[in-house]
């Protein structure tokens, strides 16, 4: 996977080259980095430009490459993301550096920059066709260091003199800091990542790392003490003479392997560490081979040991506490607050899950690890029975018939083929066994996604399906009997790894069920999970109703009117048919996909007091169903409703601890020509962050969607936001 964020760009800027170039300059800044944080990138950008000649010349060297990478139809998600450039911008910036510190005629200067320019573009794509292909990485800077290594040649034999010097002999800046040897060596490395010397400039950079990311800064401090301290234990000195000339490949692959390639968490956080060291062995390794051509390692440590252990943990089949980054536009503490968020809201995502094979209330009267038969390779299955007029499911009468469940259909729980079928299995009376057909009449399913359903204890001649034959979920596949060993009526559902009757059984859950309480009559909506025995469950049945006020969601520019204020949100529509929320006001960004009847909305990162904010609550979970009886719960990330050194701390500490969350408990009921969709946030957690929405109401109507929102933050603020016009 390309570590960078691609598909930046809109389809309406496709043919702009000034508006890719306007979007591309922050982000190739940022990249450096590994950030996607345009802020962070304009403030690169103006620290570069303190040495004006070397600044000059890396975006020169960013503008020339984007118009050729234009005129050669390169991507233009690769444009704008800045991930064609980036190499480009440290390759000329060298170039002129090595230049001006050789003293170098300045046709050569010239020469060499657009050079530079040419190849580092073309090498950048060229080798990310090929890395990119067969490790799934991205070739980093690589391209910048051959193509600097190469042209610093053509610049000796062309008369000039070798450059021995480092990166952060850029300039002749006179440091006033009075501060420890150590904490110079540190602030200079950050200087050299924007070739410059001075650790007052180093001193800038970090300070805008961390106000950009504190993870990220966190990350590339540990990279570099590692390092540092890996020379030290090599005999050589740690502050500033020992670690300036190499120290930027230190914090670089602290921020790569922590932050950048992985989602933040404890394990990589060792893996910062640990990179960090490993730099520093490689660096001294370089030195003293490169020292033989009389050249200095550059940023080619961090490269190798970068691309080299994460080659090599993309092999691994698990590796332990590590989780590859879906590289998103989100900065570090947003993508590990995304992945925790997401394994709260779908704890079995990589679960197996079927529907209910039934219409109507069911009973589980055994559940995973049963008393009776759902033991050893068998425990994970469920049993189902239907309550009878007095509420029992164990009718007291001795005809099959006094059973509810006896002759009820059974539906086909998930989209596959039939792989085998049973049918001529005799029904036993009630309280017998026939265990030399232990599953008597049954189907086997294989899904889609690979895994086998096993639906057993079917009447006599009620299958109505064959060996091959492919089924959608919801079929009908034949009517509960009491065949096999089964001495009352129920069906038995149980998920397999392999096609034949009686394998081992695999965990499973069943998906979009509502449980009723039996003693309140509360009625919950699940998207997935193990019901417990006695549990009394039916399907979650979609309203076609309020699917279609979302299904139909017309695309275009909605203005609402907030609290007095008037926002623009642009909706638009990809490929896969997601939904794209767009903030003109707040330049934040919503995505929302339907899916078997359910609208989501991803995690939200931007301001507390948008739309999109109270849009990424309310719609963060809405199962398309009208029942006004019926409630389900949801988790939203706390941290966008956290201010000031409160923010600060759970942006830190979340990724290794547990993320703050919010919880909401929501309801929609059918109203006139539209529905009421409620979200109240728990008791418990009105007093966590006083600009989080207590409770909120929307109003949700045809193809507009919502059209008016209201209600109340912890901190008594009300929230009036409605529609106005859709352009």
């Amino acid at each position: 996977m390309i570590p960078f964020p691609q598909g930046t760009h809109r389809a309406a800027d496709e043919k702009s080259l000034p508006r890719s170039i306007i979007a591309a300059l922050p982000r190739t800044y940022a990249i450096i980095f590994y950030s996607t944080d345009l802020r962070f990138g304009w403030a690169m950008l103006a620290l570069n430009l303190c040495v004006p000649w070397i600044g000059l010349a890396g975006l020169a060297g960013v503008l020339a490459a984007a118009c050729l990478a234009w005129v050669l139809q390169v991507d233009r998600g690769w444009i704008r993301s800045g991930f064609a450039l980036f190499n480009p911008l440290l390759a000329c910036s060298a170039m002129v550096l090595a230049g001006m510190l050789g003293g170098w005629a300045p046709g050569v200067i010239v020469m060499l920059w657009a050079a530079a320019a040419v190849f580092s573009l073309l090498l950048t794509i060229g080798m990310q066709g090929w890395i990119g292909s067969r490790m799934g990485l991205s070739v980093q800077s690589l391209p910048a260091v051959i193509v600097v290594c190469l042209l610093h040649f053509t610049g000796v034999g062309s008369g000039g003199q070798q450059v021995v010097a480092q990166v952060a002999s850029a300039t002749s800046q006179i440091d006033l800091l009075a501060m420890p040897d150590v904490l110079q060596g540190f602030f200079r490395a950050f200087a050299a990542m924007v070739f410059q010397s001075s650790a007052g400039a180093g001193i800038l950079v970090y300070v805008a790392l961390v106000f950009s990311s504190p993870l990220g800064a966190v990350m590339a401090t540990l990279g570099y003490v590692a390092g540092a301290a890996t020379l030290w234990m090599l005999g050589l000195p740690m502050g500033a003479t020992g670690t300036t000339w190499c120290g930027f490949n230190f914090l670089l692959a602290g921020v790569a392997l922590g932050a950048g390639y992985q989602v933040p968490n404890r394990a990589s956080l060792l893996l910062a560490v640990v990179g960090g060291g490993m730099t520093a062995l490689v660096a001294v390794a370089l030195s003293v081979w490169m020292g033989w051509f009389g050249l200095g390692v550059g940023a080619l440590p961090y490269n190798l040991v970068v691309l080299g252990v994460m080659a090599a943990l993309r092999l691994l089949p698990r590796p332990i506490g590590l989780i590859v980054s879906p590289w998103t536009t989100l900065q570090p503490e947003g993508m590990a607050r995304l992945m925790q968020i997401s394994a709260l809201r779908f704890p079995h995502y990589y679960q197996p899950a079927v529907f209910l094979p039934g219409a109507g209330e069911r009973v589980v009267t055994q559940g995973f690890d049963g008393a009776l038969t759902h033991r050893g390779w068998w425990r994970h299955a469920l049993d189902f029975e239907v309550p009878g007029a007095a509420g029992s499911w164990n009718a007291d009468g001795a005809e099959l018939r006094d059973f509810g469940i006896f002759e009820t259909p059974v539906y086909c729980p998930v989209t596959g083929t039939v792989v085998a079928v049973e049918n001529q299995v005799p029904d036993n009376p009630v309280g017998d066994n026939n265990p030399q057909a232990n599953w008597g009449n049954f189907v086997m399913l294989r899904s889609d996604l690979g895994f086998h359903v096993m639906l057993a204890h079917f009447l006599q001649g009620s299958v109505a399906v064959s060996q091959g034959q492919r089924l959608r979920d919801g079929a009908f596949l034949g009517s509960c009997g009491n065949s096999g060993r089964s001495p009352v009526p129920h069906l038995h559902l149980h998920v397999q790894a392999g096609p034949l009757p009686g394998a081992a059984t695999t965990p499973f859950v069943l998906k979009h069920f509502i449980e009723r309480d039996a003693a309140s009559g509360l009625e919950t909506y699940h998207l997935s999970g193990v019901p417990s025995q006695d549990a009394r469950l039916r399907p979650a049945l979609p309203s076609a109703a309020l699917h279609g006020c979302f299904s139909g969601w017309l695309p275009g520019t909605y203005e609402f009117d907030n609290g007095g204020t008037q926002e623009d949100v642009l909706l638009e529509f990809d490929e896969s048919g997601r939904f794209s929320l767009a903030s003109s006001r707040h330049r934040e960004r919503l995505s929302l996909f339907l899916a078997e009847g359910v609208l989501y909305a991803d995690p939200f990162e931007g301001r507390p007091t948008g739309v999109l904010a109270m849009l990424a609550i309310l719609l963060a979970r809405v199962p398309c169903i009208a029942e006004p009886t019926v409630v389900w719960h949801e988790v939203i990330a706390a941290a966008p409703f956290l201010h000031g050194a409160t923010r600060v701390f759970h942006d830190l500490m979340d990724p290794f601890l547990a993320v703050a969350v919010l919880h909401y408990r929501y309801s929609v009921t059918a109203m006139g020509e539209g529905f009421e969709l409620t979200a109240d946030l728990a008791a418990a957690d009105v007093r966590m962050c006083r600009a989080a929405p207590k409770r909120l109401r929307a109003e949700i109507q045809g193809r507009r969607a919502v059209v008016a929102i209201e209600g109340e933050t912890c901190g008594g603020r009300k929230i009036q936001i409605s529609l106005i016009n859709r352009k």
